[in-house]
């Protein structure tokens, strides 16, 4: 096996790049004759760098971070570059006092990586109201945590872990810190250990077996992590945790830096917690669980900063919705949102409340009383502590109207919603703003005169670019109910000609633009529109309890073929389409609606993409485990359930597929991920494509993973639904292997 390339940073202070997108300069560019959209232009597209964005999550009031008196703020913008297969970051401050004269961004620092992880994230301003800090990548390339003097441009290194940190918060004054870095490796290498005493297999994934002889920390996506606590100046000092850490979840410490509250994964889950009547989490609940997995639950654990002692918050689970946390100012307490409250009430309306419905609730700090405060749906926005108002806004809506709490002695009542009372206490507001057709650009406007200006045209180059209108549409699916989602036209769109279609699976939000779609893997919604391909991004059930009504379920894949299904009827309806020429993208969860459709549906489709996702399928079931495989085909595939599996499973089913599949998946080990579909489609000699990408995450960032994704797509739809080969002398290879997979009688003599 290889080595695995060495990673690759670069930390400048005069970002060339940046500052010609920024000033909107872009002479080249600008000056470029008008053309159609390519996946290039998604890839190299400035976007407002921040991780739950990035996944699907609404901007809120994070995009300007300010400093402590409210006179400064940053933002953190990314770009890739596609030449050097970086993905580069720079951190910008604007002073309030020039926001409204065309200001050009300071820009303090900016960092590239070569690697899947952000070069410069979760920013923080120290009380000095000059220093910030961040998580960032340097020329060693082991992530740390660094402080930035906005006025003097020096950098400061604040941590030395020997692993790359991953997660991190510290306390306003600087002095305590707590982060997470990748565990240690043993000092025998995992190599030499493998070939004196061989492997014990018990709870690893198949993937990680593939790692054995990688001594190398550079891919680090998914490995163990530790936690530490640092003191300024002593070392860093490790917390012993039984739980299991991941990055993503939430790191929180209290402003006075005496706590810190983290979300874990939960080793041994209490069976009291089979009470609570989730729906989604009730099978990782209750499912089986060898010693020393990992489950897929979480809970909040408190952490005693200063004696290392660390224990639950709660005895409850965390929901999948509305997740969010804020302290109060003096760290004695802390609102929780989307979270289970604990069960040993006497109360059984109170129980019965607590088993259905997820809680925001105050906290308070250490004795771990609840204050509940409502359980409707919403997630905490933000906690003013000059009013003492607490806002409140839905999930799934960024722009709903806020609802408003405020604590009386020893219980929270709702209170009319103000601007005054909800303010955050700066005289400024920055909002990302975008939709269906218009780019994401920056606005600034002031809380007093309501005078609103572009702060940051992100993507001036784009007026050069002719992109396809997007729709917002509803349709009917073949089972009746109501589905909503985003019709891509050509640019160059002809009234009555019929196109071929493409849909795109997973998801669609009619206040975000898109040149790909709602994720980095596989979707290219724009470049496929610029090939004369009518593209449909398919989004959810029109009534927001149907949502999840169906998962885990054997009818979830059902449902959503039924989506498919209607979609082409409709389209067809309104005389856009080709029915003959239908193309469908899988990813992630969807992968298993769409083999599912390929092999169940009576609709004809040509050509598909299945992309790193979960298949419902037997082999996937051996290798990896998990309840989802059971609950979509209706039990386990031995004794009375395996005529389900049989009648279900789309790896049982693969004779039915008449369209030519591409497979792509990600990762160690990944490739297992389609070796069903692969060997299945291979041995009954149907058409397909595999693509394995060893060092792509499940959203790739790296710019060359998602060329070779994303234009893969372009062009293999492009070759299925309109018969086009591109003339690159680069593809050459790629088309030839394309049209060996050509039933015989297509192929041209």
């Amino acid at each position: 096996m290889s080595s695995v390339p060495r990673r690759c940073l670069y930390l400048t202070l005069i970002p060339i790049s940046f500052l010609t997108v920024m000033s909107g300069g872009a002479a080249q560019e600008v000056k470029a004759e008008h053309r159609t959209v390519a996946v290039s232009d998604a890839i190299r597209m400035t976007v407002w760098a921040d991780k739950q964005y990035f996944a699907g999550g609404t901007p809120d009031d994070r995009v300007g971070i300010f400093s402590p008196d409210g006179e400064r703020f940053v933002v953190i913008v990314r770009r890739g570059n596609l030449e050097e297969n970086t993905n580069e970051y720079s951190l910008l401050l604007f002073q309030n006092k020039d926001v409204f004269n065309n200001p050009k961004p300071e820009i303090l620092i900016t960092m590239a990586s070569s690697s899947n992880r952000e070069a410069i994230e979760n920013v923080k301003w120290l009380n000095d109201d000059k220093t910030v800090v961040f998580l960032g990548e340097n020329l060693t390339a082991t992530p740390a945590v660094y402080s930035l003097d906005t006025k003097t441009k020096r950098i400061e290194k604040l941590t030395r872990h020997a692993t790359p940190i991953v997660a991190y918060d510290i306390s306003p004054n600087g002095e305590s810190m707590v982060y997470e870095a990748v565990a240690q490796r043993p000092g025998l290498s995992t190599a030499q250990t493998a070939r004196r005493n061989g492997v014990v297999i018990s709870t690893q994934n198949p993937s990680d077996l593939f790692r054995i002889e990688c001594d190398g920390p550079e891919e680090f996506d998914g490995t163990a992590l530790e936690l530490f606590v640092q003191h300024s100046p002593d070392a860093a000092r490790r917390v012993v945790v039984s739980d299991s850490l991941w990055e993503y979840l939430p790191l929180s410490i209290s402003p006075d830096g005496r706590y810190a509250v983290l979300e874990t994964y939960v080793t041994d889950i209490p069976s009291s917690w089979s009470a609570y009547r989730d729906s989604l989490l009730h099978p990782y609940i209750i499912k089986p669980k060898k010693q020393g997995e990992r489950s897929n639950v979480t809970h909040y654990m408190l952490l005693d900063m200063r004696s290392g002692e660390i224990g639950p918050l709660l005895d409850a689970p965390i929901s999948w919705f509305n997740n969010a946390l804020v302290w109060a100012e003096d760290g004695s307490s802390l609102i929780v949102s989307g979270t289970y409250l604990p069960l040993n009430v006497t109360d059984p309306k109170v129980r019965e409340s607590r088993e259905m419905h997820t809680f925001v609730a105050e906290i308070e700090i250490p004795n771990k009383s609840v204050v509940p405060i409502t359980e409707q749906p919403v997630k905490v926005s933000h906690w003013n502590q000059r009013t003492g108002i607490l806002v409140l806004r839905s999930e799934d809506n960024a722009n709903s109207v806020a609802k408003a709490y405020k604590k009386t002695r020893s219980s929270w009542n709702a209170v009319p919603v103000t601007a005054d009372a909800i303010g955050p206490g700066v005289p400024l507001t920055i909002t990302l703003e975008e939709d269906i057709n218009t780019p994401p650009r920056i606005f600034v406007m002031s809380r007093e005169s309501r005078r609103k200006a572009v702060l940051l045209d992100l993507n001036p180059q784009f007026s050069n670019l002719k992109f396809g209108k997007v729709e917002a549409v509803t349709w009917k699916a073949t089972d009746g109910h109501e589905v909503g989602g985003g019709l891509y036209y050509p640019p160059d769109y002809e009234l009555g000609r019929r196109y071929p279609l493409v849909i795109q699976t997973h998801g669609f939000q009619k206040d975000k633009f898109w040149i790909d779609g709602p994720w980095s893997s596989a979707f290219a919604a724009q470049p496929l529109a610029a090939k004369e391909i009518v593209v449909l991004q398919v989004g959810s059930s029109t009534d927001p309890t149907e949502n999840v009504k169906y998962r885990h379920t054997p009818e979830e894949a059902t449902r959503q073929m039924a989506a498919y299904e209607g979609a082409i009827d409709y389209l067809e309806e309104r005389g856009l389409i080709d029915r003959t020429r239908v193309g469908i993208i899988g990813f992630s969860r969807t992968v298993s609606y769409v083999a599912y459709a390929l092999t169940h549906s009576k609709y004809h489709f040509t050509a598909a993409t299945l992309a790193d996702g979960f298949d419902a399928g037997y082999v996937n079931l051996m290798l990896w485990g998990g309840i989802d495989y059971v609950a979509a085909n209706g039990g386990l595939p031995f004794g009375p359930s395996l005529s389900s599996w049989m009648n279900n499973s789309p790896g049982f089913n693969l004779d039915r597929v008449t369209a030519a599949v591409r497979l792509e998946y990600y990762g160690w080990g990944g490739f297992l991920g389609g070796w069903q579909s692969f060997s299945g489609l291979t041995l009954l000699k149907k058409p397909v494509d595999f693509v394995w990408l060893p060092y792509g995450m499940h959203l790739l960032v790296k710019p060359w993973e998602r060329l070779v994704s994303q234009q893969g797509n372009v062009d293999w739809f492009n070759f299925w639904l309109n018969g086009v080969d591109d003339p690159d002398p680069l593809k050459t290879a790629e088309y030839e292997r394309w049209k060996k997979l050509r039933p015989s009688e297509t192929r041209p003599e």
